[in-house]
């Protein structure tokens, strides 16, 4: 291979040198780079020392604590009337069945006698042939005049046979008297055994007579006996068939709506034939079911003022507890309401539901009584029914929504939030009564203050229009009946 020559010698030593300087300058610029970061870090830490040295010394700033709004009232004290509501059919309070005592053709019927009319009472319905039960009446009169009859022939009977037993009492006398002479002179040997036989004869023929009167006399007794006894029966057959007669009219018990009813004049009717139903129209009941909270709160003021003895009737039971009532017409465009009465409780709870029937009266008072035009409540209607217990006086009333489990939230003097445990008489609607816990004047939370931080500052908002609406709810249930 040649040798380079010093032309290329040269030219290389220049590339290779040109190269060096190259990556020399490259080196010197990152470098530069990296030492310009060093004045501004220097400068800064000598800027933080002067000012650590020259600030003036921190002070603690206390900063103002922030309060929540919240709604609140005041506890009121108000009189207040439980209240429970439910459902229940009205019903007819008393109901007749026209049930045939006696058979026979129908004579007479009421114009009226129709389904729906009214009949007043002591109306006669219908009327049923008697002319059997008369001829039967006649025909057991003719029998105790027979037996009376024969009992006073029976008793004459008597009265001679004991007037003829006096006379054989006598006759007698005479034969014993007579017997007992000859005895006498037989034992002195005055007499003869012949004249003995025949008086001893005489003597048993005459008391053979008294025996027969006697005997007579007491056979009588018992036939008059038996005469009287029939003649009862007669009577009482008689008293029977007066009965069946007066029973062949059938008349109106009470002033009463007629129901289904399908008679005409000649029909033939049995005994204990089913003939129509009849309903007291003025008196109608409705059954509500309620629950037995909503009784326990009906009884709430009751139970304190009510003396209950171990002989509590029915009548004593509806004067002590004399709920009234307000029955209103469901279901319908109707807006009548009708005054009741309490009456009584059913027996037994129903198994499904859990409720108890409280049975209410109402009274349909006639047109000429009424106040106002009102339509008779009629059976079959379905009716809502508000009871109404006695009246709590001066009682705590705060809104149920401000109950909390069991508890409120009050604000103290200083208008921070506290909680207070309350007990309750009994909740209505939307309101509760307080029975301990408050005792009226505290201010109540009403919203739910969640976070609910005890002692937190609060700024209260007065909820005048839930004050207004707890108002109007317990004036509601102290409805003027």
């Amino acid at each position: 291979m040649a040798n380079p020559s010093t032309r290329e010698l040269g030219v290389l030593r220049r590339c290779n040198e040109k190269e060096y300087s190259m990556k020399s300058a490259v080196r010197w610029g990152t470098w530069g780079k990296r030492l310009l970061v060093i004045p501004p870090i220097v400068l800064a830490v000598v800027a933080y020392a002067w000012l650590v040295k020259h600030s003036p010394p921190l002070t603690a700033k206390t900063e103002a604590e922030t309060s929540r709004m919240l709604e609140t009232m005041v506890v009121q004290r108000m009189d207040v009337r439980p209240k429970v509501s439910g459902y229940g059919t009205a019903k007819y309070a008393r109901s007749w069945r026209a049930v045939t005592q006696v058979e026979g053709r129908i004579d007479q019927i009421h114009p009226e006698l129709r389904p729906g009319s009214m009949i007043q009472e002591g109306e006669v319905l219908l009327e049923i042939d008697d002319s059997d039960y008369r001829s039967l009446v006649d025909q057991l009169n003719a029998t105790i005049d027979q037996q009376d009859a024969e009992i006073e022939q029976l008793e004459q009977s008597i009265e001679n046979a004991k007037k003829s037993l006096a006379l054989e009492n006598e006759a007698l006398g005479v034969v014993q008297r007579e017997f007992d002479r000859e005895q006498t002179l037989l034992s002195r040997q005055a007499g003869s055994g012949s004249a003995i036989d025949s008086k001893r004869r005489e003597l048993l023929v005459q008391q053979k007579a008294v025996q027969d009167l006697e005997n007579s006399i007491a056979l009588i007794g018992p036939q008059v006996k038996a005469l009287q006894a029939a003649r009862r029966q007669s009577e009482v057959q008689k008293t029977q068939a007066q009965r069946d007669i007066e029973r062949t009219t059938i008349t109106a018990p009470f002033r009463m709506r007629v129901g289904e009813v399908q008679l005409e004049v000649g029909q033939y009717v049995s005994v204990g034939e089913n003939l129509f139903e009849g309903y007291s129209g003025a008196e109608m009941e409705v059954e509500a079911q309620l629950s037995l909270y909503d009784i326990h709160r009906l009884l709430v003021a009751e139970v304190d003022r009510t003396k209950i003895d171990e002989q509590f009737t029915q009548a004593a039971f509806r004067e002590a507890f004399a709920f009234d009532a307000v029955v209103n017409v469901a279901g319908s465009e109707l807006t009548e309401s009708y005054k009741g009465r309490f009456l009584r409780v059913r027996e037994v709870v129903d198994a499904q539901t859990k409720m108890v029937g409280f049975v209410v009266g109402v009274e349909n008072v006639p047109p000429p009584q009424q106040e106002h035009p009102q339509p008779p409540l009629l059976e079959g209607v379905f009716c809502d029914v508000d009871v109404f217990g006695t009246t709590l006086s001066d009682q705590v009333v705060i809104p149920r929504r401000a109950i909390r489990n069991g508890s409120v939230y009050l604000l103290d003097d200083q208008n921070r939030l506290t909680t207070q445990d309350v007990e309750l008489t009994f909740t209505q609607d939307d309101y509760a009564v307080v029975a301990s816990g408050l005792n009226g004047g505290e201010r109540l939370v009403i919203a739910n203050p969640s976070p609910a931080i005890i002692g937190m500052l609060v700024e209260p908002i007065e909820a005048k229009e839930a004050a207004e609406e707890l108002i109007a709810s317990v004036e509601a249930t102290d409805t003027d009946l």
